[in-house]
């Protein structure tokens, strides 16, 4: 049943990443509705995966790194379809959903690890906290990212003086650049918030925070890069095009952090 309800979701968001890819280039707008259906009944389908896996295992739906990832796409998704309603961005989901495709495929291609594989330090409440805030913080970075790739392309629409499909499908500067700042502000409280008790927890659990795990480590590395963007935006001004690149940059690491989380051995297995 879990399964089955997983590749439905998946199906569906693949669906959902076809039909905003085609509104981007055609701009009907019976395929935006179409879209945004398909994103709502991934969404839908990917509730109910959720609650039947807490059901399923009797603890919150993130009890390894891969169904972790999932919840972040849940959140992301959520918060896609917010975000696309209250800026009225309808290009949104072309750079939204394909991000979530390839997370969503990457999270099912490792075979999860189940909470009583992990042992009984994995079981304690403020692990269930310390990830339920990181994976929030990662979702609200996919919508940075995504607004940065958009800012990035619009600019590039606009210093080629002849406006080409883009121009006509994206906002305005200044809406982007505020979109990746909100999204920064939003997520990375989160993300450190997570980070902090994740340190705290690792301290009881492993007897050292300074214990060597590949998505630990990394995942300071790119909580730096954050905290570098949002002190540069707050304190020096910095905006506009630096602004995207080191939006990209810094998710590009967050990336790569999942996928040593994966693929690498470490304590946090998946």
């Amino acid at each position: 049943m879990l399964g089955v309800l997983s590749n439905v979701t998946l199906i569906l968001y693949a669906c959902a990443t076809g039909l905003a890819l085609a509104y981007l280039v055609q701009r009907e707008e019976i395929v935006h509705r179409l879209a945004s259906l398909a994103t709502l009944a991934g969404w839908a389908a990917h509730s109910i995966a959720l609650i039947a896996l807490a059901v399923e295992t009797g603890q919150p739906p993130f009890g390894s790194l891969s169904q972790a990832v999932s919840t972040a796409i849940w959140v992301g998704v959520l918060l896609e379809m917010l975000v696309e309603r209250q800026y009225r961005i309808p290009a949104l989901g072309a750079f939204v959903m394909p991000v979530v495709v390839v997370l969503s495929l990457k999270a099912s291609a490792v075979r999860p690890m189940g909470v009583e594989q992990l042992g009984a330090a994995f079981r304690g409440a403020w692990v269930w906290i310390h990830i339920s805030l990181a994976m929030v913080g990662i979702a609200a970075f996919i919508l940075n990212f995504a607004g940065a790739v958009m800012y990035l392309l619009q600019e590039r629409e606009l210093k080629a003086k002849r406006p080409r499909t883009f121009y006509y499908r994206l906002p305005d500067l200044q809406t982007l650049d505020r979109l990746t700042y909100r999204t920064l502000a939003l997520g990375f409280p989160f993300l450190t918030t997570g980070l902090i008790l994740g340190a705290l927890w690792a301290r009881t659990a492993w007897g050292s925070v300074l214990t060597f795990d590949p998505l630990a480590s990394l995942s300071f590395l790119a909580w730096a890069i954050y905290a570098a963007i949002l002190a540069g935006r707050a304190v020096a001004g910095l905006h506009g095009r630096r602004a995207a690149y080191f939006a990209v940059f810094g998710f590009t690491v967050l990336v790569l952090t999942l996928g040593a989380g994966f693929f690498l051995p470490g304590r946090h297995g998946s």
